[in-house]
């Protein structure tokens, strides 16, 4: 990853960093994760045919759409430009997209990937995140 830190702040080179498979036709590219707050930023990309699997947020999350248009089922449709705020707590159904979209998600803690019965499959938090990357550096 190419970043810059400087006393006021740090540039993170995005175009650079590696996208790592997330869900079936979607992936994300890890753009900064606190391991004190659990507080994470990422960029997700979904190609036509992906679904983000059910989750619940366990904190709160906020969403910004550089690309692409879709319906999530539990916030409406969205497109390009627009802002979504996801609530701790929220239980939010798979979200099926049908073009290519790309978006950037700040998110203040983890999700929990649910099954059917509301059972956590996984998290989406920092740990699960580093894993991923020491994945795709094996």
């Amino acid at each position: 990853m190419q970043s810059e830190h400087h006393d006021g702040g740090d540039t993170i080179n995005c175009n650079s960093l590696p996208w790592l498979p997330l869900a079936p036709n979607v992936w994300v590219r890890i753009v900064k994760m606190d391991a004190e707050t659990g507080s994470y930023t990422i960029m997700v990309r979904a190609e036509p045919g992906g679904v983000l699997p059910r989750h619940r947020h366990l904190a709160n999350a906020a969403i910004y759409i550089i690309k692409g248009n879709g319906a999530h089922p539990q916030t409406g449709a969205f497109k390009q430009g627009d802002f979504v705020t996801e609530r701790d707590g929220a239980t939010h159904e798979p979200l099926h997209f049908h073009e290519e979209c790309e978006l950037l998600m700040i998110s203040d803690g983890p999700s929990a990937f649910l099954d059917d019965a509301d059972r956590t499959l996984f998290l989406m938090d920092v740990p699960m995140l580093q894993g991923l990357q020491a994945a795709a550096s094996a």
